[in-house]
Order: structure tokens, then C-alpha cells, then sequence
């Protein structure tokens, strides 16, 4: 078990929580910078390990073929642009692959005592669901964008945040609900 010299089981789940939430939202931001060239930059990691660029890819892809199916044609045109045809574009940076909602996710299954099956399972459904929702919200953005005007559309990572949270509040519930930390 980890950190099992703090007794307490609530006190070693906040420090087991906050140290991997730590570990996780900084190291990715870390590789993040080492495969962006300038700076620090590792082409090798770049070329043939950035998961981060894939990770970007995927959701661009996906909404692409989401607003397809919504009836509005659109398309990837390099690894951060989805353009609706006729419309705007919505451009994806690091900050809206929503790695820090992830990195909240995976740190509390870590914290939280379960079995190791059962935490890998809803390490998937979280996973999945968060990058679900960020399609969706990618591609209602990329539709949003062909109506509305730029500036109606900056409180969408709030939005999503608050979306995404509520989302990660069920899913502990849910996960919770055979047995309490307490």
C-alpha cells in the first residue's frame, strides 16, 4: 500500500492523491516541453514517442467525423486545426486536451484503496469518457463557431471543465459505492 506509515486512511489518501496528481499534471507538462522544439527539445521523443501529439490527433480526427455525421463538413488541416468548410477554425493547444482533468482522474483511482482490476477498468471509462466529452466539445465549438461571433465563445473551457468534473463526481460515486474511504 502506499504511504502506509501514515496511519490515518483519509490523511494518506489526500497525500497519496495530491503528490500523483503532481507527478502526473507536471511530467506531461514537461514532455510537453521537451518534444515542442526550441528549448529543451528531444527530437527523438518528438518523432517517435510524443503521445501527446497523438492524443491531439485523435480528438481532432474524431471531431472532424463528428461534425461530418452532424451535417457539417469540416476538416483537419494540420495537427491542431478543425476547420468547418465556409467557417471558422478551432485551434487545439495543449491546455485543451484536458490533461489536468486526467491527471485529477488517475490520481484519485491511485489514492483511492481498491483492487488493482477494478481501477484499471474505470481508468478506461474515466479516460474514455473524458476524451468523449472533449470531442463533443471540440466539435459543437467548430459548429459554434461558423454561427457565432469569436468572443461569445472564450467561456467554453469552463464550461467543459465544469462538465467534465461533474462527470468525474458521478464516476467516483460510482466507483465509491462499495466501499468508503472512512
Amino acid at each position: 500500500m502506499i504511504f502506509s506509515f501514515i496511519k490515518h486512511p483519509l490523511l494518506r489518501f489526500i497525500v497519496t492523491f495530491v503528490l500523483f496528481f503532481v507527478l502526473f499534471y507536471y511530467s506531461i507538462i514537461l514532455y510537453e516541453g521537451i518534444t515542442s522544439p526550441g528549448g529543451y527539445y528531444v527530437p527523438f521523443l518528438d518523432h517517435y514517442f510524443n503521445f501527446i501529439t497523438w492524443y491531439r490527433i485523435i480528438l481532432l480526427e474524431s471531431a472532424h467525423h463528428l461534425t461530418n455525421i452532424l451535417g457539417y463538413p469540416s476538416f483537419v488541416s494540420d495537427n491542431r486545426h478543425l476547420q468547418v468548410i465556409n467557417g471558422y477554425f478551432v485551434q487545439i493547444v495543449y491546455s485543451c486536451l484536458g490533461f489536468g482533468l486526467i491527471s485529477v482522474w488517475f490520481s484519485f483511482l491511485i489514492a483511492y484503496p481498491s483492487t488493482i482490476n477494478k481501477k484499471i477498468r474505470w481508468s478506461l471509462i474515466g479516460f474514455l469518457l473524458i476524451s468523449l466529452l472533449n470531442i463533443v466539445r471540440i466539435a459543437v465549438l467548430a459548429i459554434m463557431a461558423t454561427k457565432l461571433h469569436r468572443s461569445d465563445l472564450e467561456i467554453h473551457h469552463t464550461i467543459y471543465n465544469a462538465v467534465v468534473y461533474l462527470f468525474i463526481i458521478i464516476m467516483i460515486y460510482f466507483f465509491t459505492k462499495e466501499k468508503r474511504i472512512i
